[in-house]
């Protein structure tokens, strides 16, 4: 009867440990960077979408009282980003070596409950959020600690801090997220960042989802 006992009480209080929610794999949002080792803050329009491990930010970059504007495509499975320089006019390919961004929350993630930005005194002054963190290896054997936090309702990311050795402390927010993708040829590049042969395929080459590229 104690063993069944102790299997009871062991049971219920698992159950009580709060579960990770699910965040959506593909929306948009606006977004606020800041990268302390590079010490450049960055403000745009991001596109994301954790499927296919795929990123479009149209992007304003500031570095002390320098401002750039491009427009970044990065595609993670095919370990390509595409660099629109907007002043300059022109467009850059370039290997991605940085590893992809999963703004959800960790399944191994620790929870550190739950808060409200603003108040919760009055109806409609606050925003319910829950707190995550927590540790975990790269395949390049980088040490990563993360802290978040979501939305309590539908697992929208709010805030992202991310510290690593060898990428340093970076910091995400995110304001206006939408669900889905509004535009599904958001990953396909410029003209300007492909051959004539890669544009006329652009949609075999950069659909959904891609394809790898023929080296």
């Amino acid at each position: 009867m104690l063993a069944i006992l102790l299997l009871c009480i062991v049971g219920f209080v698992a159950a009580q440990q709060p579960q990770p929610c699910v965040t959506p794999q593909q929306w948009e949002a606006n977004i606020f960077d800041y990268s302390e080792p590079n010490r450049f803050m960055v403000r745009g329009r991001l596109s994301y979408d954790a499927t296919n491990h795929r990123e479009r930010l149209l992007e304003e970059v500031e570095v002390g009282d320098d401002r750039e504007y491009y427009d970044v495509i990065a595609l993670f499975d095919l370990q390509t980003e595409f660099i629109y320089n907007y002043k300059a006019h022109n467009c850059s390919r370039q290997p991605l070596t940085r590893p992809w961004r999963d703004f959800g929350i960790r399944p191994d993630a620790r929870s550190f409950g739950e808060a409200y930005i603003g108040t919760s005194a009055l109806p409609g002054l606050g925003l319910l959020v829950t707190m995550w963190g927590t540790n975990h290896t790269t395949p390049t054997n980088d040490t990563v600690r993360t802290f978040g936090t979501w939305t309590y309702r539908a697992c929208l990311p709010v805030s992202f801090i991310s510290h690593s050795t060898q990428m340093g402390r970076t910091q995400s927010s995110f304001f206006d997220i939408v669900a889905g993708i509004s535009d599904p040829n958001v990953f396909i590049p410029r003209p300007e960042c492909l051959t004539a042969k890669e544009y006329a395929m652009r949609d075999t080459l950069f659909g959904t989802p891609a394809k790898k590229l023929n080296k």
